[in-house]
């Protein structure tokens, strides 16, 4: 007698792998975008603490009424040394360009105020994540 497994049981295994696939794949997806949004949220404290500095050396802020994390670092943040490089987006891999939609960072100035926020977003550039802001 020859011993191995069954057709019907080879079945049954590969439903049951199947089944789990189903269920899992879907959370484990979920659990990547929660990650690299925590990743998100990484960046957008490094880059306050480069505006805080960069406003204790030149007593103000950036004055830009909204502008994509980019455009921020090359105008402010690395003339001054007040961050090392652009950082890069969890998202894409890459260092952050103004068109990026996942992961977005935004920096907004209200100069009637003197507050400015920095508002970072999820992969489909919809949700906010986090919100930082001076005040």
């Amino acid at each position: 007698m020859k011993k191995g497994f069954t057709m019907i049981e080879l079945l049954v295994v590969m439903g049951i792998i199947g089944l789990l696939a189903v269920f899992l794949v879907p959370k484990l997806m979920g659990a990547k975008d929660q990650a690299k949004s925590a990743a998100v949220k990484s960046v957008m404290h490094s880059v306050q603490l480069a505006v805080e500095a960069y406003e204790l050396e030149n007593q103000v802020y950036p004055l830009e009424k909204s502008i994509a994390l980019e455009s921020l670092c090359k105008n402010y943040l690395l003339v001054g040394g007040y961050i090392a490089s652009i950082p890069q987006n969890p998202f894409t891999g890459k260092e952050y360009k103004d068109a990026d939609l996942a992961g977005k960072i935004i920096y907004k100035y209200d100069d009637s105020t003197g507050k400015y926020t920095l508002s970072g977003y999820n992969r489909t550039g919809l949700k906010k994540v986090l919100e930082l802001s001076n005040m």
